[in-house]
């Protein structure tokens, strides 16, 4: 069951990440850039975009898949 569970987080982190690749190259994805970077000089935080977060946690749910599976040895 375990390993099972890690498939399954492996191939969900590698569909985030595609969708982040998707959203990134789409116009949306453009236009969050963009506002983002104005908000970023306007007040100096940091402003994640949709993408970063769909990148971040598909490459959790990839680490975390391959070490379940022991493609990546502790």
């Amino acid at each position: 069951m375990f390993k099972l569970l890690s498939l399954v987080a492996l191939v969900a982190g590698f569909w985030l990440i595609y969708l982040g690749y998707e959203r990134q190259q789409s116009l949306a994805g453009k236009a969050a850039d963009s506002i983002s970077r104005i908000g970023q000089k306007i007040d100096g935080g940091d402003h994640l975009t949709t993408q970063a977060k769909y990148y971040a946690c598909g490459a959790l749910l990839v680490v975390g898949g391959a070490f379940g599976l022991g493609v990546v040895k502790k």
